[in-house]
């Protein structure tokens, strides 16, 4: 009995020292693998809220309510270790505002390959969804794409451009991933981040702005509510000539964006922010260019931009979009000298 019991004991000792052998020559597999390519893990995974937080306030112009909104979803989100949902944002407003720019500033301050980060997935509606009549075989790929991202990473990064001319009903295919649900198939989809950028209700946003820009309200004191409101009533009843757009979304009835953050128009003063940090990408060989030619250019360069409302000329009608080929354009015809871009 005593050998007998002696066996059995040894025999669970070395069926522990196989497991655990297995289990330190994965992990010592996995880091070798992670040392040649990026990983779900250390350094890969920046979490930089620092970075995040200096790229909105130093190249963001005009959006406090974006500022707020970005930085305690993104922190707040991803400090759960067991959040109850997917993050889901939702972007809207005139073209050139910043809505592309700041899902590429997010994705710089999560991963060390920012939007070169295989955990970064970007879909343009028009490009990855432009023909209605796809929409069925496009819901079989976003299924496979979302369901082998997240297995790959549970901390991915998907941002959806042009939401306003999506298939309607496309948008349904990922409910079951941002919706309230532990597990699907063994994969954990709640960590993951959900971004749609759509220039949807911007002329309610810009109305709205404008209404409060009229009684000297700064935008600093804007109340995200309103805005919300206005938002979601544009994009769940507006179902656009070519059957594109958010029209009757299970994710809007369904309360499943977490926020959506309007993005302001621009006005002259932002337009000047913007022009200066587009020069500031030029090496003028005039070294005290910055002191002495800088402010009258800028100033003639954005009266080449087009202001809106009529009489009024605040608002930028393109934000700053335009500003990088106008820039290039306006040093060539100046005939300045350039040593080379920086």
């Amino acid at each position: 009995m005593n050998l007998l019991k002696f066996g059995n004991q040894f025999q669970f000792v070395l069926i522990l020292i196989i497991k655990i052998d297995i289990f330190q020559s994965k992990t010592i597999i996995d880091t070798i693998i992670c040392m040649f390519s990026e990983c779900c893990q250390d350094p890969y995974l920046l979490r930089n809220y620092q970075k995040l937080e200096y790229l909105l306030d130093n190249n963001l112009y005009g959006q406090p309510m974006v500022t707020n909104i970005l930085l305690t979803s993104i922190k707040g989100h991803l400090a759960l270790k067991n959040p109850p949902k997917a993050l889901v944002l939702s972007f809207h407003g005139s073209s050139g505002v910043g809505k592309t720019f700041v899902s590429q500033i997010l994705a710089e301050s999560l991963y060390l390959k920012g939007t070169k980060s295989r955990f970064y997935k970007f879909y343009s509606a028009t490009r990855d969804f432009g023909i209605n009549q796809k929409i069925n075989e496009y819901k079989e790929r976003l299924k496979n794409e979302i369901e082998q991202a997240v297995k790959l990473c549970e901390y991915s990064l998907f941002v959806f451009d042009e939401i306003d001319k999506i298939p309607i009903g496309l948008l349904d295919t990922i409910k079951t991933y941002i919706d309230y649900n532990h597990e699907i198939g063994g994969v954990d989809f709640r960590k993951s981040i959900f971004i749609f950028l759509s220039n949807i209700a911007s002329k309610k946003i810009n109305e709205f702005n404008l209404e409060n820009d009229r009684k000297n309200l700064p935008r600093e004191k804007f109340k995200l509510k309103t805005f919300q409101e206005l938002i979601i009533k544009d994009a769940y009843n507006n179902k656009g000539a070519s059957e594109k757009g958010m029209f009757h979304s299970s994710i809007i009835d369904g309360w499943l964006v977490d926020y959506y953050v309007p993005f302001l128009p621009l006005e002259r003063k932002h337009v000047k922010k913007c022009i200066k940090k587009e020069l500031k990408n030029y090496n003028f060989n005039d070294k005290n260019y910055f002191k002495t030619k800088a402010n009258h250019d800028i100033d003639e360069i954005a009266e080449e931009m087009t202001y809106e409302p009529s009489g009024m000329a605040k608002f930028s009608t393109s934000g700053c979009k335009r500003i990088p080929t106008i820039v290039r354009n306006f040093i060539k015809r100046k005939r300045y000298l350039i040593n080379e871009e920086l």
